[in-house]
């Protein structure tokens, strides 16, 4: 069993040490100096050391009170800054986002605005998944939903539709293509992302090509990995253009193929949540903050 010395002692032989005198630790403590001298003998009697020498004009540490007053000065300091994280942690009200992953790192990340919410004590709990949870079930604050159709929340605002673009490395082919050709495809290693909603398979059809009988395809479960395979020279991504144009601006990825893309039923990007959530300051605050972020110049219309 632990033998702790005792607090209010450590806390009275603190202010001692560090002020040189028992009077003004006293006055710091809001106590008598007879009470401080007091406590600081109960400590020395369980620690079985002299911590002070007691002269007419004051006080001096001995050497054992300097060691122990260095070691108790690190510990104490160490408990008010957890006392101070702890407090801090406790006052943030955490919001919880759900988000698909390649979204929250390539689009929201960059653009989110902690110092804003940091002081409107507000943390975000983000949810990396491309699945539409349900908002009450899973506890979720708000959402960003991929989808086709329009979420049936009360609060749902389309922040951007899906503009697909087919993307490689510069010398992954020998020049940007106009169209998609039989060669191109006998050629290529095409990198699919399997959460995506419009496929290959769907763009080639649109092109009125019939898929390469021993095409060579990757998967990728989200876009990121996709992206990253293209930047080095695995194949020809189809990926959301949002994603990738600081690539595109930077050269590391070009448009390999100009497409010919499915017009009906486009995949979009919603911003949502519920009337219940929404009755709480924080989430409205949230949910007014990311809006903040649409582009006027990628479609962003209030559905």
């Amino acid at each position: 069993m632990r033998s702790f010395p005792p607090l209010k002692g450590i806390i009275y032989f603190e202010a001692s040490a560090r002020l040189q005198s028992f009077k003004l630790a006293a006055e710091e403590l809001f106590v008598t100096p007879g009470a401080v001298s007091h406590q600081i003998q109960t400590l020395e009697a369980f620690i079985g050391q002299k911590l002070f020498i007691r002269q007419h004009r004051g006080i001096k540490l001995t050497n054992a009170g300097i060691r122990y007053f260095n070691r108790i000065a690190l510990i104490l300091k160490d408990l008010d800054q957890a006392t101070t994280d702890i407090d801090f942690i406790t006052k943030m009200q955490k919001i919880t986002v759900s988000i698909p992953p390649t979204l929250l790192n390539k689009w929201l990340l960059p653009r989110i605005n902690y110092t804003y919410l940091s002081e409107n004590d507000i943390s975000v709990v983000f949810v990396d998944t491309i699945e539409m949870l349900d908002l009450n079930k899973e506890n979720i604050d708000i959402s960003i939903r991929y989808s086709i159709d329009k979420p049936n929340e009360k609060y749902c605002r389309l922040l951007f539709k899906e503009q697909m673009i087919a993307v490689c490395a510069p010398g992954y082919i020998d020049k940007p293509l106009t169209h998609l050709s039989a060669e191109l495809l006998a050629t290529s290693t095409l990198i699919e992302t399997t959460n995506r909603l419009i496929q290959w398979d769907l763009i080639l059809a649109n092109n009125n090509m019939k898929p390469y009988p021993h095409q060579s395809k990757i998967y990728f479960q989200n876009s990121m990995h996709a992206i990253e395979a293209a930047i080095q020279g695995v194949g020809i991504a189809f990926v959301n253009r949002i994603f990738i144009e600081s690539y595109l601006e930077l050269g590391v990825l070009i448009e390999a193929i100009d497409m010919n893309i499915i017009e009906d039923k486009i995949p979009s990007y919603y911003l949502v949540s519920n009337y219940e959530k929404m009755q709480d300051p924080a989430t409205q605050l949230l949910y007014q903050e990311i809006e903040s972020y649409i582009d006027d110049d990628i479609i962003a219309v209030d559905v």
